[in-house]
């Protein structure tokens, strides 16, 4: 059955990940929490603006749309399954050292919350593309309208997790790449 409670936990562990540095510390600045406020909510907001206001319908997208969805998602399926392989792997490493592992294991759990939710976007974004692919219709252009604006929305938050991934992905490479060196 599915638990719509799980996927509430899942995004608010995200966001949590997102707001926090590599270190695992909660950051508290005003100018930090602004940019992602502003990255996460108010970007996303504008292109679906923006994507209104040039006319821009989700049934002329769809094909682009869907197709990077699955791409993505699927890498991040991958990911997901490769993430526990190395945690498990410089657990079992004799020679490890701890707080390294610490940090280490700390990126990784970040990165797999963030990612989980970038799962979660893409189904929502496919199976709204599909909602919105079955209810077009010439009479109900409103309709579409509503629709082009939550999946731009979506996929606006979508691409703006992605950098947030990316740069803990930069953290936790950079991280190994000084304790290797």
């Amino acid at each position: 059955m599915l638990d719509f409670n799980v996927i509430k936990q899942i995004r608010n562990d995200a966001l949590d990940s997102i707001k926090r540095d590599s270190d695992d510390e909660k950051i508290n600045g005003y100018g930090i929490k602004l940019t992602f406020y502003a990255m996460f909510y108010l970007i996303p907001i504008i292109l679906g603006v923006l994507a209104l206001w040039k006319n821009v319908l989700v049934s002329e997208l769809e094909g682009y749309i869907s197709t990077g969805i699955a791409i993505f998602t699927g890498l991040f399926f991958s990911l997901l399954l490769s993430i526990g392989s190395k945690i498990k792997a410089e657990r079992l490493n004799q020679n490890k050292d701890e707080s390294n592992y610490k940090s280490f294991k700390v990126g990784m759990k970040q990165i797999a919350k963030i990612t989980l939710y970038n799962i979660i976007l893409g189904i929502l974004i496919f199976l709204l593309i599909l909602l919105s692919h079955i209810l077009k219709s010439n009479s109900y252009h409103y309709i579409e309208m509503v629709f082009t604006f939550i999946i731009i929305y979506l996929l606006g938050q979508f691409v703006v997790t992605l950098f947030f991934m990316l740069q803990r992905l930069y953290y936790l490479i950079d991280d190994e790449l000084n304790n290797i060196l």
